[in-house]
């Protein structure tokens, strides 16, 4: 049987200065306490993840600090933009690591087995909700229907179901019917994989498991009318995908604050 390990990273929030706070969350100092945590625990994983939101202020030396930390996996990466990047910005600091020019989707696809995973991009220049579109469906879709595919991995960043918090369903994803009619017509896509919402959480579209994965720093409460950060650690999520079909859980660190 074989067995494919993937790491899921999401909402990295890295600003230029290594020191530099967001909502007083060090957000370079808990990656590096996640990754840490990751190499310590001496798993394997055949493939490595980012769902969007590298970075936090869009600079390229916030990307290139990105690219150092995750160096040891650089062989087997994959990333999709979230509303807090620029893929400009990514194409230079990533250079000949995705295909395109300046604002094209940055997107992704590789098989696991029988299993066909799939990076979409919902970023929307300037806006915090994101979009997908009929045409990045029909791309999935089509990937979907080559020989071989039995089951879909999907990964991107703006979840496509809501989350019953006033605030996080105001800047979720726009098109998001297209997506759940195509996993309600096909029981291949069997999970689905995102960030955005700083928390972990689950639910289902048709044979689809939805899951959203905790920040590797800031952890938002859904909560409230207003955003709302919590003082929960910062994690990870772990995929397993197998010819029967998936197992998946959330890992955090121990720490929730920088030691004095």
């Amino acid at each position: 049987m074989t067995r494919v390990r993937i790491l899921q990273l999401t909402d990295l929030h890295l600003l230029a200065a290594p020191e530099a706070r967001l909502k007083n969350v060090a957000t370079r100092y808990f990656l590096e306490r996640v990754l840490g945590h990751i190499k310590q625990s001496g798993e394997h994983f055949d493939h490595v993840v980012v769902t969007g939101d590298h970075t936090h202020d869009e600079l390229p030396a916030s990307y290139d600090a990105v690219d150092s930390l995750l160096k040891p996996w650089s062989d087997r990466l994959w990333q999709v933009p979230g509303n807090h990047d620029d893929r400009r910005v990514m194409r230079q600091v990533y250079s000949g690591r995705f295909s395109g020019r300046n604002q094209d989707l940055i997107q992704f696809h590789f098989q696991a087995g029988a299993w066909c995973c799939i990076g979409l991009d919902t970023h929307v220049p300037g806006s915090v909700a994101g979009h997908i579109s009929r045409d990045q469906i029909r791309w999935a879709r089509e990937l979907a229907n080559r020989p071989g595919v039995e089951s879909v991995a999907l990964f991107f960043h703006h979840p496509p179901v809501l989350m019953g918090s006033v605030w996080m369903d105001k800047i979720g994803l726009d098109g998001k019917e297209q997506l759940q009619a195509w996993c309600c017509q096909d029981p291949r896509v069997r999970l689905i994989c995102c960030g955005h919402v700083h928390h972990a959480s689950e639910t289902m579209v048709g044979a689809a498991s939805v899951v959203t994965t905790p920040s590797t720093g800031i952890q938002f409460s859904r909560a409230g009318a207003t955003p709302t950060f919590v003082a929960a650690a910062p994690g990870y999520r772990i995929i397993e995908l197998d010819d029967r079909g998936f197992r998946t859980e959330v890992r955090r660190i121990r720490e929730i604050s920088i030691p004095e």
